[in-house]
């Protein structure tokens, strides 16, 4: 007479690697996350070198307009002083340009300096795309793998729900029952063998004798006193 037991152990094995299947598929996801992360440092790096770009190229153009403005007051101060009515307003004219021509030596001072940093941000900005595209290209291979990887293993999973369907219509319902229920709260075993010492194959806790017998016991089934897994002791194999 076989153990109630043993075709539920047999449907346990067979759960046991359903479960990290269906584990592993959970944890695609966030693997996948976790990879597509890794671009936002790059993408963070290449926004900021765009927006350095945009600032300079606005403030270049502010000094331009400002040049241009300092060059036009320069033309209107030189014309009035060829209408100077005296020595006096002549030179009061020519500090007023002077003073006027100094402020355009230092904005287009500013413009060279601006330019060089443009032409810098654009070296870096250049690098920023380049590496992007890189960690891009390293990323979609990754990617392409995990999604392969997933749909085989989705795959694998239906055949093995399939096997496990075709297995638990062989256990007893009401023990199928039980066993689901402790598998659902325990997340790793509700069949447990008792090991050598008479010790639970689950919480690992000394198993009174009487519990020991049972658990060979093909007309009975018993659980363990300390964690409420099922106990199974099956005969030594001759």
């Amino acid at each position: 007479m076989s153990h109630p037991l043993e075709p539920l152990f047999a449907l346990q094995k067979k759960d046991l690697k359903l479960i990290r299947v269906l584990r592993e598929i959970q944890d695609i996801p966030k693997r996948r996350g976790d990879i597509e992360a890794q671009l936002s440092g790059a993408k963070s790096k290449l926004d900021m070198a765009l927006e350095s770009r945009k600032h300079t190229e606005a403030s270049l153009r502010d000094l331009e307009n400002e040049i241009e403005l300092l060059r036009e007051r320069v033309t209107k101060y030189k014309q009035q002083q060829m209408e100077a009515d005296s020595n006096e307003q002549y030179r009061a004219f020519v500090k007023e340009i002077g003073a006027v021509e100094a402020e355009i030596k230092s904005a287009e001072d500013k413009q060279l300096s601006l330019m060089e940093a443009l032409e810098q941000g654009k070296e870096i900005e250049e690098g920023c795309r380049t590496q992007l595209a890189s960690e891009e290209g390293s990323i979609a291979d990754e990617i392409q793998e995990l999604d392969e990887r997933l749909q085989a293993l989705n795959e694998r999973a239906e055949q093995m729900k399939a096997d496990r369907r075709r297995v638990a219509e062989n256990c007893d319902k009401a023990l199928l029952q039980k066993y689901s229920r402790i598998l659902n709260n325990k997340k790793d075993a509700a069949i447990v063998l008792v090991e050598s010492g008479g010790h639970c194959g689950g919480c690992h806790m000394k198993l009174p004798p009487q519990v020991i017998n049972d658990a060979r016991n093909a007309t009975k089934t018993v659980g363990c006193n300390f964690c409420g897994r099922l106990v199974y002791n099956p005969a030594p194999q001759r």
